[in-house]
């Protein structure tokens, strides 16, 4: 089933978010369980983007901060009001209800997982568990949720395309800046990529269902 929102095509994504379900759950028992392929994606991943470059550290240290639960509760407060008074409703608590279902979800996960942080020096402070990253989760939902919004909303292919690539690079980047500031392990990352998306493709598909397929 498909339907056209501004010219665009939109797809129910059930399914795809299934997938992404299962590679999450896989990942977290990989990290559970302490597979042996985890501790060598891991010690990869560090060896190749570890430095010590005075520009490198000041950009990750400085920039990192995009993804903190602070800042990404504002910038959610600041889309749910602009959609509220552009009277995107359905977008506004769709958008509101998927970055609290994400970063509850992930709490409960950080707790149940217990991985504790690398044992080595920190470039910034961190605190709580390891697995998942929260900043990867949440710039992933975050972002991927301004994916959707773009996507449903800007008419412009030029825009469209444009602004896509941007929200892709911002959780990318993050992530990055998690794993050289030594706060967390590649597979933390990588689990918080997974997660997230998961949440974007299973809350866009309750949009789809609810919303969409009815006022498209």
């Amino acid at each position: 089933m498909k339907k056209k929102d501004n010219n665009i095509v939109v797809h129910d994504t059930l399914v795809p978010g299934f997938i992404f379900l299962i590679l999450y759950v896989v990942w977290a028992l990989l990290v559970i369980y302490k597979n042996p392929f985890i501790h060598s994606f891991d010690q990869t991943i560090i060896h190749l983007i570890s430095n010590n470059n005075p520009v490198n550290i000041a950009i990750a240290t400085k920039l990192t901060v995009i993804g903190n639960t602070s800042t990404l509760t504002i910038a959610t407060i600041v889309l749910f009001i602009g959609l509220l008074i552009a009277k995107k409703f359905s977008y506004a608590f769709f958008s509101a209800g998927l970055m609290i279902c994400a970063n509850g979800y992930n709490w409960i996960t950080k707790h149940a997982v217990e991985r504790h942080r690398p044992l080595v020096h920190h470039l910034v402070f961190a605190d709580g568990y390891s697995f998942p990253s929260g900043h990867s989760v949440g710039s992933a939902t975050f972002f991927g949720i301004l994916i959707i919004l773009t996507i449903l909303l800007v008419k412009n292919k030029f825009w469209r395309t444009t602004l896509i690539i941007i929200w892709i690079i911002f959780p990318l980047f993050i992530g990055y800046t998690r794993i050289f500031c030594h706060v967390h392990y590649p597979s933390d990352v990588v689990g918080g990529w997974l997660e997230g998306t998961t949440f974007v493709l299973l809350g866009f598909s309750v949009l789809y269902h609810s919303y969409l397929k009815k006022h498209n």
